[in-house]
């Protein structure tokens, strides 16, 4: 079995060199957002919504427990709709995020720290390199704090900002695009796809999101044709609403509203064919900015056959990373 500097001598020889510290890993806000654990978690997701951001770390007695992640939020909203009593809110007003915060009340056992818990805290230090970063991001990790030597969060890299440095270098290194297009889709694609039918209600599509731990689901129509796929983003978009009632649509609809809100493409084209290589993967995931594709061949009329997450891409680069 080869090891990486032999299967992917020119992408370990990049990687391996650049700290994570490197300004193009740096988090595109000004500071590290973090979230007190004595907030409400209305106020601790508005606060990801404010500064456009899915997830951010939370510390609870001077210790950082993990991250509050917005996909969270569906599945909260359900579990408090299905607890609150049928006089709470009544049958014909338009529920909306404030109204929750007498439901929540109801249950205070789902709180920050309960859902931070959820999404586990696994940093590095300043002195590691965007290729320890990758190893980690392998194993499904999808963002990584980088603390100082006072334990401080000085950044957060994410799945997407190492994309979009792997794409930069794949215009500017020759060798590593050579390297990265002896790999197909098909190759490292996820045979088995969770899709839903475009009639779906919004409310269980997203709960299927977060109780699979997916950032994307694909969205087909009767004939099981690809149509679209959801995003974790498609949560603060819904957040800034802030009505309960579109969470009661068909995806197909929801999608629709919420990012015709925000001149958003309701259709990205976010499929990639069985043969296209690493490389084009790679730059895909970086120009839909999202953290998967699917593998759709058009003989079969766009169904689905796979779907290859920035984690399947890394898995395939550092698998024999030791």
């Amino acid at each position: 079995m080869s090891s990486p500097t032999q299967a992917y001598p020119s992408l370990y020889a990049i990687c391996s060199k650049i700290p994570v510290s490197d300004t193009s890993l740096k988090t595109p806000i000004k500071s590290v957002v973090t979230v007190k654990a004595t907030s409400s978690l209305l106020d601790g997701f508005k606060k990801l919504v404010s500064n456009n951001i899915l997830s951010a770390p939370v510390k609870d007695k001077g210790k950082w427990i993990g991250f509050l992640d917005l996909r969270d939020l569906v599945s909260y909203v359900n579990h408090l709709l299905e607890k609150k009593p049928k006089n709470k809110i009544e049958q014909k007003a338009k529920p909306s995020l404030v109204q929750l915060v007498d439901i929540a009340a109801l249950d205070p056992s789902i709180n920050i720290i309960y859902l931070a818990r959820r999404n586990p805290f696994r940093p590095l230090d300043t002195k590691a390199t965007l290729w320890d970063a990758m190893k980690k991001m392998a194993s499904r990790v999808k963002r990584i704090p980088i603390i100082d030597e006072k334990g401080e969060i000085v950044n957060i890299i994410s799945q997407s900002s190492v994309v979009r440095l792997l794409s930069t270098k794949l215009r500017e290194e020759k060798k590593l695009r050579i390297e990265l297009s002896k790999i197909t889709a098909a190759d490292v694609c996820t045979p088995k796809v969770v899709s839903v039918h475009k009639d779906a209600l919004a409310s269980e599509v997203f709960k299927v999101m977060s109780d699979k731990n997916l950032s994307g689901i694909a969205v087909t129509d009767n004939m099981g044709t690809f149509l679209c796929s959801t995003q974790a983003s498609d949560l603060k978009l819904y957040l800034a609403k802030q009505d309960l009632n579109i969470l009661r649509k068909p995806i197909r609809q929801f999608l629709a509203e919420v990012r015709q809100q925000e001149l958003v493409d309701l259709l990205p084209n976010v499929s990639v064919k069985p043969k296209d290589t690493i490389a084009t993967v790679i730059e895909k995931l970086a120009v839909v900015k999202m953290h998967r594709v699917f593998v759709a061949e058009t003989a079969t009329a766009l169904r689905p056959t796979g779907v290859v997450s920035i984690s399947d891409v890394l898995k395939e680069v550092v698998k024999n990373a030791k």
